[in-house]
């Protein structure tokens, strides 16, 4: 089968994942406070960027500011770029814990922070903001926990210091830059027949202005595929040489077999409201070959509403018939 936008896909985006440590100094109450940060985070990478705009893209600097750079969104010049890809995503993606249980003070825990593109030049930047994030969330009542250390992770976890628990200085050891085709080289998931498929955390697809309620593979991969051909698009090195038509059609093979997937809700997130979306297990199987370099992007840039700060986060892994 030929396969041409494989070459394109994997120059065309690299990424860096950090890994931050934290321990809590006081009981956790809320599990899903990691999930109510964005606006405590965008407001901590401004400080951290020294922007001197109100909002992103008003600063003196323009995308010399990272700020602006990362939050602004601002649209391509290429009205053609623009059809495809509308407003850009933003250049990076969590994976936040839920904090069950309630964890006790004196609990060490983690999260990643997947940085995308010409993002990642801003490194330094964005392990200061998580630092601010955590005294933010301190002084709102929200969360009493200290950033301990950032590493930078490898293809099979291996790790760099970037900062310890001092942030004395950032940059301890240089961080690992990855790429799609390495990620994809080190996965071997090539002819694998069936995938066992786990949505982590709430993941809503809109289509046409409302939510799916039910799991299909299409619309799902469909998803993936223009998050991550967006962010290749505004962060990496060009577009991506694919006939999506034909990839889009080609979904539809893909057969779902024992699914627990069903639409489910967080309550008591985002100021006493509700996250709602998909969530469960399935196993796929199929024409799959096609679509595992996105699978494999997808496990650490989440997909569909609120990707970027942890939601849609699913993993994927070979299942046995």
């Amino acid at each position: 089968m030929i396969r041409p936008f494989f070459v394109e896909f994997t120059v065309s985006l690299m990424f860096m994942v950090l890994k931050a440590s934290f321990r809590l100094t006081a009981d956790a109450y809320d599990p899903f406070v990691f999930f109510r940060c964005r606006d405590r985070f965008r407001e901590a990478f401004r400080q951290a960027s020294g922007c001197t705009g109100g909002a992103p893209g008003c600063c003196v600097r323009g995308d010399e500011c990272p700020s602006c750079f990362v939050f602004s969104q601002s649209l391509s010049p290429d009205p053609e770029a623009v059809k495809r890809h509308q407003k850009p995503p933003l250049p990076f993606a969590f994976a936040f814990p839920v904090l069950s249980s309630p964890p006790k003070a004196g609990t060490r825990l983690a999260f990643r922070l997947t940085i995308v593109g010409r993002a990642t030049r801003h490194v330094g930047v964005f392990v200061e903001s998580l630092r601010l994030l955590f005294g933010a969330l301190e002084r709102g009542g929200s969360l009493s926990a200290v950033l301990e250390r950032v590493e930078s992770l490898g293809y099979h976890d291996e790790k760099a210091l970037v900062s310890d628990g001092m942030f004395t200085s950032v940059g301890a050891d240089i961080p690992i830059l990855l790429s799609a085709d390495g990620l994809r080289d080190v996965r071997l998931l090539d002819g694998v027949a069936a995938f066992k498929l786990d949505i982590v955390t709430p993941l809503a697809i809109i289509q046409e202005g409302k939510a799916l309620r039910r799991f299909g593979f299409s619309p799902f991969i469909r998803s993936i595929i223009r998050r991550v051909s967006s962010l290749a698009s505004y962060y990496g090195d060009g577009e991506l040489s694919a006939d999506y038509k034909w990839l889009a059609s080609l979904s539809e093979e893909v057969v779902v077999s024992n699914s627990s997937i069903q639409w489910m809700e967080w309550r008591r997130a985002y100021g006493g409201g509700r996250i709602g979306g998909l969530m469960g297990e399935a196993v796929l199987a199929g024409a799959l070959d096609e679509f595992v370099p996105f699978l494999l992007m997808g496990e650490v840039l989440n997909g569909g509403k609120g990707a970027s700060f942890g939601l849609g986060h699913f993993t994927i892994a070979p299942h046995l018939l």
